[in-house]
């Protein structure tokens, strides 16, 4: 399998990455450039993230979201193995959940599994770790989806991917590889998944999706053999995600021909998660009365903001 991130932002920004490329173009007055290939590869970011990825203190980006106007997210390792969080322009409800940190100053979230998707203008959003999610606003098709998941504080069936488009537009998997979505203004790719449905190992073999919330019709899916299926991607967009897709092919081969390896300090640590179990489980019920559902009235009506965290055996609790 071969990690990749696809995200548009609204101001035609987009970002593309896998194991062995990266999509990236800055501008700058000391490299001289043809407007061709200024107009081929230009990645639109928001300054102060395209100055973070050229950082040489970048090791490794997790993940990356593009919001309204020049708002994002990145998670990323620096080059001494610190795991770091930036962003900017997010709203306080996310920000708060992803910056939180410990008595001893370490993010509460578990950074290299952060995922995030915006609704258009950021007035809605889907987040989580793989532990903790945290969603606001979300299409009142998709909120019905997940709460008729959720039994007594537990996930009976927890998201593994929610991505957020246009209008009311969305698209969720779950862990037991239920499919559903809302793409009114994505006709071809809801073509794409009414085909998949049938076949479970077609849902399961979705790996990502990426839907431009300010074009319509705009999206990308990959899937874990490798292909890659996008419709009316930006023009300026295209180039980038065309070298990404043949990077993708090829380093979906590569893992392929890789043995899995368990090592023994895998191992090791499987052990120690499994004698600490009791000691989360007290955890867990000594905070669960601590936990409700939060709501917070603003002008225009009722925005929904909601935070669920799951402990140890799939045990779930709200966060106030």
């Amino acid at each position: 399998m071969c990690e990749s991130t696809f995200t548009f932002g609204q101001r035609g920004s987009h970002f593309f990455q896998c194991p062995t490329r990266r999509d990236l173009y800055v501008s700058s007055s000391k490299t001289s450039i043809s407007l061709a290939d200024l107009l081929a590869s230009s990645t639109r970011l928001p300054t102060k993230l395209s100055s973070l990825l050229l950082s040489t203190q970048l090791q490794l980006v997790h993940h990356v979201a593009l919001g309204y106007e020049d708002s994002f997210l990145i998670t990323w390792r620096d080059v001494r193995g610190l795991e770091r969080i930036d962003s900017y322009g997010l709203p306080p409800e996310l920000s708060e959940f992803l910056h939180t940190r410990d008595a001893q100053q370490r993010y509460v979230r578990h950074v290299p599994a952060i995922q995030c998707s915006f609704g258009p203008y950021n007035e809605s959003f889907f987040a989580h770790d793989g532990t903790s999610y945290r969603w606001m606003n979300l299409p009142g098709k998709l909120l019905s989806a997940l709460q008729s998941r959720i039994v007594d504080g537990n996930w009976t069936d927890s998201p593994r991917l929610v991505e957020l488009g246009a209008d009311h537009d969305f698209v969720l998997i779950t862990g037991n590889h239920a499919l559903i979505w809302n793409l009114d203004h994505y006709k071809a790719l809801s073509n794409l998944l009414t085909a998949a449905v049938p076949r479970k190992d077609g849902i399961m073999d979705i790996q990502s999706v990426a839907l431009h919330a300010y074009r319509f019709g705009s999206f990308v899916i990959h899937v874990q053999n490798g292909t890659i299926t996008h419709e009316n991607v930006p023009q300026h967009s295209t180039p980038g995600l065309h070298a990404i897709v043949a990077a993708i092919i090829s380093d979906t081969e590569a893992a392929k021909q890789k043995p899995l390896v368990r090592r023994e300090s895998n191992i090791r640590s499987s052990l120690q998660r499994q004698s600490s179990n009791l000691q989360q489980r007290t955890q867990i019920r000594r905070e669960w009365s601590e936990h409700k559902n939060q709501f917070t009235a603003q002008a225009k009506g009722i925005k929904l903001s909601i935070s669920l965290s799951i402990g140890v055996n799939g045990i779930a609790r709200l966060l106030g």
